[in-house]
């Protein structure tokens, strides 16, 4: 076993230092409340060891990365939480299904994920870090709703202009994926600028529509009304529709499918068609450091500790209160 710090030593040794000498000054000269200082002293061992992150070293895995950079683009305006993928699922959850599929499809490459609502952004640059994409793809929300703006799917595509020419140029022997996922649809009234410009830097991947013609009513999120859906000036549900035809037109000019999508299960292999991957030469293959965590003991108890602590505060606030009252209309 050995010690992964969370931290740098030299900012967390004197930090916790300092707190543990507070406690246990405190315990000393309280001895009314020698238990609550004991117990905060607890907390801040317990906190210590979590912040050390003991682990144990589990061997180091040889791994190759495959011959494929792989660029997600992302949907995350309101409208992708309409209820029509599915038999009533939102149009997120297809996007997260998808996503998960093509990174199955193309494992040991490196992936890339730029979102894009009321402005574009650059969510995950360029990595063979498989488990940050994951992590990303199973906290995908969409945008708060108070802060939309209106969207034109043309919104990402200076960003991934800049990151596939990058690619391209800085590993000229890989291919370039590129996955749009969205619903097409545009709010902000304004002619979309042509993904043509970007084809000569696709290889493979796919345009990935969501929703449906008739449309789905979409829920907010964030705020005081999260959760509720969108309602019109008639009190009406809004309701979001696929635009088809601009996705196909955005598939026509990077050269790359379009694939409605209703179903997890339906088919996406197509999308790497004359694609081929492949590990790239050995000599470029490193060994992946992996640790199996033991911080979490500590963390059961800390949070044990925590909520008692909070107990104990929300019990005595209110009697002090009470107390102070008393004392000021004695006086």
């Amino acid at each position: 076993m050995r010690l992964e710090p969370l931290l740098p030593l030299w900012a967390s040794l004197p930090l916790f230092g300092g707190m543990l000498l507070l406690c246990a000054v405190l315990l000393i000269r309280r001895p009314r409340q020698r238990a609550a200082w004991a117990r905060r002293a607890l907390m801040v061992l317990l906190l210590l060891t979590v912040a050390l992150r003991p682990v144990t070293p589990i061997e180091g895995e040889q791994t190759q990365r495959m011959n494929a950079n792989v660029f997600f683009v992302v949907d995350r305006t309101g409208s992708m939480n309409a209820e029509d993928y599915d038999e009533g699922r939102p149009r997120l959850d297809g996007v997260r299904a998808d996503m998960t599929r093509i990174m199955d499809m193309t494992e040991g490459s490196r992936y890339a994920i730029i979102a894009f609502d009321s402005t574009a952004t650059q969510q995950l640059p360029l990595t063979t870090d498989a488990g940050a994409a994951a992590a990303w793809i199973e906290t995908l929300t969409t945008e708060p709703t108070a802060y939309s703006t209106g969207s034109n799917v043309d919104r990402p595509l200076d960003a991934l202009l800049v990151e596939i020419s990058e690619a391209k140029r800085e590993d000229p022997d890989s291919s370039v994926l590129v996955y749009v996922l969205s619903d097409g649809e545009n709010t902000d009234e304004r002619e979309s600028e042509s993904f043509g410009q970007a084809a000569g830097f696709v290889d493979g991947g796919a345009v990935l529509g969501y929703g449906t013609a008739e449309g789905g009513a979409m829920k907010t999120q964030g705020g005081e009304d999260h959760g509720e859906y969108i309602t019109g000036p008639d009190g009406r549900p809004g309701i979001s529709r696929i635009d088809e035809e601009q996705l196909r037109t955005i598939a026509g000019q990077l050269g790359v499918p379009y694939l409605h999508r209703d179903d997890p299960e339906a088919p996406i292999e197509g999308t790497m068609e004359g694609i081929t991957l492949s590990p790239i030469p050995t000599e470029s293959s490193r060994s992946v450091a992996s640790f199996e965590d033991w911080y979490w003991i500590a963390a059961i108890p800390l949070a044990a500790l925590m909520i008692w602590e909070l107990g104990e505060l929300t019990y005595r606030l209110p009697r002090r209160l009470d107390r102070y009252d008393i004392e000021g209309a004695q006086r």
